[in-house]
């Protein structure tokens, strides 16, 4: 089934990005735009025509057809057109539905997504038979996801762990030998409950606490198995969910500084700032913008 391009509506798209399971889009701007966002979901994008700029993190990713980019749950990007039309497939997965799927540690690192070299060495002008691949298992998700057959989410299930297989064997990435280990266990149950409970007092000592682990410990590992310092991953799940909400309610400004688990509103207006690069009222605007366009 072919996937039509913008055949989607735009708000519905970006509540995806954060509540879905997973989404599968197929989209073309024709106008350069910059855009700067952050979102639950994973999100995979396979580039047909154009070129762009993405940063991630700050970091720069010059993405053109052929490329596959990976942008990691929570991560704060930023997109800036070179050429148009710029034409991609794209996926976002859920970290709740990709942890489910069980693959292993090993795998988790396809859903955090490259540094800007190992990017340039994996994913710049992918190997035909691979990108077309990739292409196909998204269509056949896209089927899946509208037909609503008998064994849908066990036919879901499949079509992207074959996607995740070929990421990661894209990346040239090694499967080691041995089980994950149980301190991997212990900071990806934290992961989880920061998750959970974000809108509650966070900090390593309280987690150390409930834990029973040492601080120290808690700083290395996690920042190991996760990909991101703790206090880091702590506010990107704060801000993560204080940019939602700033899509999706009218609250303000104030009122999700609080939602979101902070004390005090200048620490929201600081660390949004920070990750996004900009106020939450600008993030309210461009948002706003942006839909405006797009209609």
């Amino acid at each position: 089934m072919d996937i039509k391009i913008n055949d989607y509506y735009e708000p519905e798209h970006f509540k995806a990005l954060n509540e879905a399971d997973y989404d599968v889009s197929h989209s073309c701007d024709y106008e350069k735009n910059a855009m700067h966002h952050i979102h639950e979901s994973t999100e995979i994008l396979i580039v047909e025509s154009g070129s762009a700029d993405y940063y991630i993190d700050g970091r720069k990713y010059y993405v053109e057809a052929g490329d596959i980019l990976i942008i990691g749950s929570r991560k704060s990007h930023m997109r800036r057109m070179d050429r148009l039309p710029f034409a991609r497939y794209g996926l976002a997965v859920n970290p709740s539905y990709y942890r489910r799927l069980n693959l292993g540690e090993d795998m988790m690192k396809v859903w955090q997504g490259p540094s800007p070299e190992e990017f340039v060495q994996h994913f710049k002008d992918v190997p035909t038979d691979v990108f077309s691949r990739m292409i196909e298992l998204l269509k056949c998700l896209y089927e899946e996801q509208r037909q609503r057959q008998t064994f849908r989410g066990t036919m879901e299930r499949s079509l992207v762990t074959q996607i995740a297989v070929l990421l990661y064997r894209q990346w040239g990435l090694c499967k080691r030998e041995e089980e994950t280990s149980s301190m991997s266990r212990q900071m990806y149950d934290i992961k989880e409950y920061i998750d959970e409970h974000y809108q509650e007092p966070l900090d390593l000592n309280s987690l150390s606490d409930k834990f029973y682990l040492h601080p120290v410990t808690i700083s290395k590992e996690f920042s190991h198995c996760v990909g991101q310092p703790l206090t880091k991953y702590i506010n990107s799940v704060r801000i993560c969910e204080g940019a939602r909400l700033l899509e999706n309610t009218g609250e303000s400004v104030t009122s999700i500084a609080t939602m979101c688990g902070y004390d005090s509103v200048n620490t929201f207006l600081r660390q949004f700032k920070t990750i996004m690069e900009m106020s939450p009222l600008q993030y309210r605007k461009e948002r706003m913008d942006y839909l405006h366009r797009t209609r």
